[in-house]
């Protein structure tokens, strides 16, 4: 009878797919403040692709789940605490590594703050908040990953990732999970997962618009997440000598 022995062994690693909203506030005061889509990467210190941009990730080690893999690796790459993990998919193609026989099981996350930290001893050389836009046409999809003078595009045929200058397969986990979070987005509560407690309609309105890639006039959006958020008795400065209403997520604790 074949043992555990008679089989070859993989070894197993994790890769998060991290989004968070970032506040740009406009200098002149005037105009209202953004609210825009970012993704986590870091750049590689050791081979291979060393120098690299990546997902944040690494190997698990023994006695750790899956979950608790990526966890770690989000605090030491990134300083990420107590994000929001969602599994995505498992992905084993035989030459995704050029190290062997790796495979990767994949998570999207998603975290509130945009605030990062890179351990000593990580295999990171930096982490890196990128602007993340997404366009899709008939049969090809374009991502591009933007922000202190780092411009990337990445291109998709068929819903396949061309060859690009991210590490290993991550540009194709990328775009799968950004897919995963639209959907999401789209049919659960996922939005408020990237949201402080408290918001303002357009701080909610533009990311979910970024995401899903449907827009609409704020009245007809407030009405339509009405079911999912309290009005709140704050305020907040939108823009010079204006004011907006609070919301937060509607949570029967607090009814």
């Amino acid at each position: 009878m074949p043992t555990p022995d008679s089989y070859d062994r993989p070894s197993v690693a994790v890769d998060a797919v991290v989004f968070g909203v970032d506040t740009l506030t406009p200098a002149d005061r005037k105009s209202l403040r953004q609210r825009i889509l970012k993704v986590l990467l870091i750049q590689r210190g050791e081979p291979p692709f060393c120098g690299a941009y990546a997902l944040p990730g690494g190997f698990l080690r023994r006695g750790e789940t899956v979950s608790q893999a990526a966890q770690r690796e989000l605090l030491e790459e990134a300083g990420v605490t107590q994000p929001r993990l969602i599994p995505l998919q498992t992905y084993s193609e035989p030459d995704r590594d050029p190290r062997g026989w790796i495979i990767s099981c994949a998570f999207l996350a998603l975290t509130r703050t945009v605030q990062l930290s890179t351990a000593q001893d990580s295999d990171a050389a930096a982490a890196r908040w990128l602007q993340f836009d997404y366009i899709t046409g008939t049969d090809r999809e374009t991502i591009t990953l933007t922000g202190g003078g780092t411009d990337i595009t990445l291109h998709y045929a068929n819903g396949i990732a061309a060859p690009n200058v991210l590490a290993f397969d991550h540009a194709q986990i990328l775009r799968d999970a950004f897919l995963h979070l639209r959907k999401a987005v789209l049919h659960e509560d996922l939005i408020f997962d990237l949201m402080p407690p408290l918001f303002a309609i357009s701080d909610l309105q533009q990311p979910y618009e970024s995401i899903t890639g449907r827009h609409t006039s704020p009245q007809n959006f407030r009405k339509k997440m009405g079911s999912a958020i309290t009005e709140t008795e704050f305020y907040s400065e939108a823009a010079a000598h204006r004011t907006a209403k609070l919301y937060r997520r509607k949570d029967d604790s607090h009814e």
